[in-house]
């Protein structure tokens, strides 16, 4: 599922496509991890689930990422990947999958402070479900 890194003057962001509703969110999630940390020095250690809703679609792929960002910046947790259990327009199940930060094994490579709405987008067109997201760094 491919995804690609968007430079954006003091900012960076992504533009995900996919084939399904559930692997546009899910490569999403991922495309923000990886642009933190290396996804192949993680060994999930926890699950967590998440309900999340947005007013629509685009709302609820930046309410998604905001929620996996405070999972690293509050409680420190790197999100090795993601498993979209349900989703429609305006809500999502998933489970998350986890290992806290540990400063000897993980290499931070952005700081990612915040998923904007500049930008945003997450619609399907031409068969493809597609997004772009803006972070702030």
């Amino acid at each position: 599922m491919p995804y690609e890194v968007i430079d954006h003057t003091a900012d960076t962001g992504i533009r995900v496509w996919a084939l399904r509703l559930e692997e546009l969110f899910a490569e999403a999630a991922r495309a923000m991890f990886e642009l933190i940390t290396d996804p192949d020095h993680l060994s999930f250690t926890e699950t967590r689930h998440l309900q999340i809703e947005g007013m629509d679609l685009t709302d609820l792929l930046v309410n998604w990422l905001r929620e996996l960002l405070l999972l690293w910046n509050i409680d420190q947790y790197l999100i090795q990947f993601t498993r979209i259990l349900d989703i429609n327009e305006t809500k999502l199940s998933a489970e998350v999958f986890v290992q806290p930060f540990d400063p000897e094994n993980h290499v931070i490579y952005t700081d990612i402070k915040a998923v904007t709405y500049h930008g945003a987008r997450a619609d399907r067109s031409e068969g493809w479900w597609k997004a772009a997201i803006i972070f702030d760094v």
